[in-house]
């Protein structure tokens, strides 16, 4: 065998060997952060056996023996699924975001911490009554929460945007809460817009806005439309000419929120519908809830579905980031579901 020949066999066998190498170490990199779906897992504040099943959507079925051991169970298998996602809700919620992903988060960043969420959050926080039921489940779910954080690698996206792990709070709760009630509050982005166009332009250029009129299905869907007045109303798209109209807050732009909703994984709440049939006028006497959230599609979605059972407590529900109250969801007497309206 040639010098030039065995130089290139001793070549390819030490970079097989680090190809081999390479894609076991990605395999076992990739493994450790799988959800887990069987086996046992000791939580050292549970106070009896807890046993959860997987059903074929992948929904967690938590059986326990008291109500503080059941939430505690849902934080844990809540974070092993979601834990990113809780991470990006409450840095957006505290406006925190620009820390991990640059300037271009700044705006949204200073739109959040004006509009005092994380202020509210901690004030909340600390007027939590830890007699109160709602307080121990809160409690306990973020103590499941952290305790999957502290004894498992971080998720792949915590080492790509360099995420420092810390322990997720009550605070974070209730500052998470905060960004649902902006999403629902549309008067946060349409206000300012409209003083704009009255203060520039005059009150009559906001006839077309009426909300009496059946026409107009959604002020800002007509701000780049042309108004349908031939003399009263010059065309709206005219308002994109009117002097210091930068004078409007940029982080006001619900079209720059919506986008950055959606760049960490946490669609725009914004609108729905829910309804009820009587009883007296269903097949089965009973009456029927049907809830409608209009929350945009994301991977993963923003509701995390979980079924939650104890020798005398039942709930089927439907949960946000970091929050442990169904807010959709039914249990053995009654159903509930949340709707909002487009005002102040």
């Amino acid at each position: 065998m040639s010098k030039i020949s065995r130089f290139f066999q001793i070549f390819f066998t030490i970079f097989l060997g680090l190809l081999i190498a390479a894609s076991g170490f990605s395999a076992w990199y990739w493994y450790v952060r799988l959800p887990q779906r069987e086996g046992e897992i000791r939580l050292p504040q549970l106070s009896a056996l807890v046993t959860i099943a997987y059903d074929e959507r992948g929904v967690p079925h938590i059986q326990a023996q008291n109500e503080i051991d059941a939430y505690r169970a849902l934080g844990y298998v809540h974070a092993q699924d979601r834990l990113f996602q809780m991470e990006m809700a409450r840095r957006l919620a505290r406006g925190e975001l620009s820390e991990i992903l640059g300037d271009k988060l700044l705006a949204t960043d200073k739109l959040f911490r004006t509009l005092g969420i994380n202020e509210r959050a901690i004030a909340m926080a600390a007027q939590l009554d830890s007699q109160q039921p709602a307080t121990q489940a809160l409690l306990a779910y973020l103590d499941g929460v952290n305790h999957y954080q502290a004894t498992h690698p971080a998720p792949l996206e915590f080492g790509i945007l360099g995420i420092p792990q810390r322990p997720f709070t009550s605070q974070d709760t209730f500052a998470v809460t905060g960004y649902l009630a902006y999403s629902f509050g549309m008067a946060f982005r349409t206000d300012p817009l409209f003083s704009t166009i009255r203060d520039k332009l005059g009150a009559e250029y906001l006839e077309i806005f009426d909300s009496r009129s059946n026409e107009v299905a959604h002020p800002l869907s007509l701000l780049s439309q042309k108004s349908t007045s031939t003399s009263d109303i010059p065309s709206i798209s005219n308002i994109s000419n009117i002097s210091n109209i930068s004078s409007i807050p940029h982080f006001f732009d619900i079209a720059d929120i919506a986008d950055i909703a959606n760049m960490v994984g946490l669609p725009m709440m914004e609108g729905s519908n829910a309804w009820v049939v009587s009883g007296q006028r269903s097949a089965s006497g009973k009456p029927l809830l049907a809830g409608d959230p209009h929350i945009a599609f994301s991977t993963p979605a923003i509701w995390y579905e979980a079924h939650i059972s104890t020798p005398d407590y039942q709930l089927y529900g439907h949960y946000q980031p970091l929050n442990p109250m169904a807010l959709l969801g039914h249990n053995s007497e009654f159903g509930w579901s949340l709707t909002m309206f487009e005002n102040d």
